[in-house]
């Protein structure tokens, strides 16, 4: 089997990202742990401070960790690197603009004139998916299947974190559907703050660099970071939230990673269903080259798996995310019984994080959930007859 890589950038590069990933991507993909430990600053996240609209904290702490944070040159330059060691060719400074599919294969086309054949593509070209679009699976992404993200990477140096080992999340920051975070990393912090699309443009006043600066500022008065700011660190991105497309194959194509929507809808989180669909499709497209055929009944497979493992988890962070948007209430809600129950906000933080399935936990925690507000409103009754 032979594979040919294209990149429409020249490595080493960096990307608009958070640089966060479930620290069970480790368990997942067991082969590359060595790997990315050996090649890549990776920073173990153990607690993560849960943040609601109306300004209610809590606190998560587990033995093991949470989450991993890295620069997104590094571990993007190592997976590089890996896939150059295991044969494949890869050609960088490739814009791709055009894919033409035939009886014979592929012909994709780049924006100097290139041209190269395959049997099959696997598209992985982003949120701008033009193999997604060519092979008829996407029409783009609307604002509403939106949200607008901000990043800054910012050495330590410049832009320090409080705890190191502690990741900071604003759920609905400031009332709008959306939120802002702060990951720390080896050397680095990376921070930033995401809305719909849809309702920044037509509900937000300033440039996103606005909004990034003043959750920053923000973030200082609370203590979260402490220093400034750095305008020449920042980057505006665009990120699917409304879960994956409705079909992700077609005749001698795949997409995964964000060209597919394969983006937890309330976390944010891309790179891990990035990995997994990739690794699937691969696979079915080791199954298609060994029958010899590439049409949509061979590659349905590759959904089918997929599914599998990852579609019940990405079709709940859609529900969450479209219940904790539209209702800034229930966000201060959930993190006021976090905060009156350690086992509910230890839940809450696997959850949100990828550790625990949340259908597996639905029951208990909303059990736990109920049982704190109604302590909450006992004590209120309670301090209004003793008043």
């Amino acid at each position: 089997m032979r594979a040919l890589l294209l990149d429409k950038k020249r490595f080493p590069r960096d990307k608009p990202c958070g640089g966060g990933i479930r620290y069970g991507v480790l368990r997942r993909f067991p082969e590359l742990a060595d790997h990315l430990r050996r090649t890549v600053a990776l920073h173990e996240i153990r607690r993560v401070r849960m943040e609601s609209p109306c300004g209610a904290a809590v606190v998560a702490e587990l033995e093991a960790p949470l989450y991993l944070t890295f620069r997104r040159l590094e571990f993007d330059a190592a997976l590089l690197d890996l896939a150059r060691a295991l044969g494949v060719e890869v050609v960088e400074g490739a814009r791709v603009v055009a894919i033409e599919r035939g009886a014979d294969g592929v012909a994709v086309r780049s924006v100097d004139g290139r041209a190269f054949a395959a049997p099959m593509v696997i598209g992985a070209d982003g949120v701008n998916s033009i193999v997604a679009r060519q092979a008829g699976l996407s029409d783009g992404f609307t604002d509403d299947a939106l949200a607008i993200d901000t990043m800054e990477e910012t050495d330590l140096a410049e832009l320090a974190v409080a705890d190191t080992e502690t990741m900071y999340v604003a759920y609905g920051y400031k009332g709008c559907p959306g939120y802002g975070y702060v990951f720390p990393k080896r050397s680095h912090v990376d921070a930033g703050v995401g809305f719909l699309l849809s309702f920044f443009k037509t509900r937000l006043r300033g440039t996103p660099y606005d909004h990034h600066r003043r959750f920053l500022d923000e973030a200082t008065a609370k203590g979260v970071v402490s220093g400034r700011s750095n305008r020449g660190n920042f980057k505006a991105y665009r990120l699917p939230l409304a879960g994956p497309i409705a079909r992700t194959f077609a005749d001698r194509v795949m997409v995964c990673g964000d060209a597919g929507g394969f983006v937890n809808s309330y976390t944010g989180e891309g790179i891990y269903y990035a990995m997994v669909t990739g690794q699937h499709a691969g696979e079915t497209a080791a199954i298609a080259l060994e029958k010899g055929d590439f049409t949509e009944a061979t590659l349905s497979r590759y959904e089918a798996r997929w599914r599998r493992e990852i579609g019940e988890e990405l079709a709940d962070s859609v529900r969450v995310q479209r219940r904790l948007f539209s209702n800034p209430g229930l966000a201060d809600s959930i993190i006021r019984a976090a905060a009156s129950d350690a086992r509910l906000c230890r839940l809450l933080a696997r959850v949100a994080l990828g550790e625990e399935a949340l259908r597996r936990r639905k029951l208990e925690m909303a059990w736990r959930f109920f049982r704190a507000a109604l302590r909450r409103r006992i004590g209120r009754y309670l301090s209004l007859i003793a008043a």
